[in-house]
């Protein structure tokens, strides 16, 4: 510990010590011992309720990453699939372009009467309807119609001119498609190469958090009242490092969530969406950081009966 060469005993007991002697007053008590014993199973249970619940933010906060991960290479793979089908469908040469308000849109031709649309055209709604909106999540997250859907991945003049009654797939509507397609699957790669960053973010700080947790606990668990004054020392000194390498982490971590939200504003929020915090990690170390601070009252307890 800090300056061990002071004694354990200059460590604030008021805290144990206030416990004891709620505890004597509500138990009517004349043995202290009894008192002790009855603060300490205290302090374990609701010690061993916070061990759960750091642990379980984290696994909560894997679990929404997951999901996220899942549906995004999902959509990578569907977009990748949809341009493929587009890619190979053959485009309407004969048509020219139809007029549209004030000027020509050249992503349309007209084939004929209302009804008429050539082969193509309606060849690339089904791609898309069997690829893109074909992903497991596709109505829960989105629960667009053909037309809602390509106007937010394209254009709306590129969804005008798939669904337009009567109209073709020309060649620049088909290079269009394509390249969306190929956009989407890119910003698609990007994103989980993020996820895949934060997954591993969040491993390594369950691999800091996990043992000081389990430390705490393997203290508050223990039996201190026979432990020796040198045992007690090394046990709070390792608290002490778990404590800093917690404290590193948090700050790391601070660090790494101001340059993410500087390039892309509310991504914890939108990552962490269905948590009750969006930063998972600095909870969990926050509370992981009051559940050592406990181990370390109880060991300062022991020491300062001996």
């Amino acid at each position: 510990m800090r300056g061990a060469s002071h004694g354990v005993g200059r460590l604030s007991t008021a805290p144990v010590e206030q416990g004891v002697e709620s505890m004597c007053r509500v138990a009517a008590c004349d043995h202290p011992d009894i008192a002790v014993g009855l603060a300490v199973l205290g302090l374990t249970a609701a010690f061993l309720l916070a061990v759960g619940a750091v642990l379980g933010r984290l696994e909560v906060a894997r679990e929404a990453l997951g999901r996220e991960v899942t549906r995004t290479r999902a959509e990578r793979d569907a977009f990748e699939r949809f341009r493929r089908r587009v890619v190979a469908l053959e485009p309407n040469e004969i048509g020219r372009p139809t007029p549209t308000g004030g000027g020509t849109n050249v992503l349309t031709a007209s084939v004929g009467a209302p009804g008429g649309d050539d082969g193509g055209l309606a060849a690339a709604r089904a791609a898309y309807r069997e690829t893109v909106m074909a992903t497991a999540h596709y109505d829960e997250e989105y629960d667009e119609t053909l037309a809602e859907s390509v106007a937010e991945e394209f254009s709306g003049a590129v969804a005008g001119a798939l669904v337009e009654d009567g109209g073709a797939l020309t060649p620049t509507l088909r290079a269009t498609l394509a390249g969306g397609a190929e956009r989407a699957r890119e910003e698609r790669a990007e994103m989980l190469t993020r996820l895949e960053t934060e997954e591993s973010a969040l491993a390594d700080a369950e691999s800091t958090l996990a043992p000081a947790v389990e430390a705490g606990e393997r203290t508050v668990e223990r039996d201190l009242a026979h432990a020796t004054y040198t045992d007690l020392v090394g046990e709070y000194e390792r608290l002490e490092w778990h404590e800093d390498r917690v404290e590193t982490l948090l700050t790391d971590r601070q660090g790494r969530i101001h340059d993410e939200e500087g390039e892309r504003r509310y991504w914890f929020d939108y990552l962490y969406r269905s948590l009750s915090s969006p930063y998972p990690v600095l909870s969990a170390g926050a509370e992981t950081l009051a559940l050592v601070a406990d181990a370390k009252t109880a060991l300062t307890s022991a020491a300062s009966r001996r």
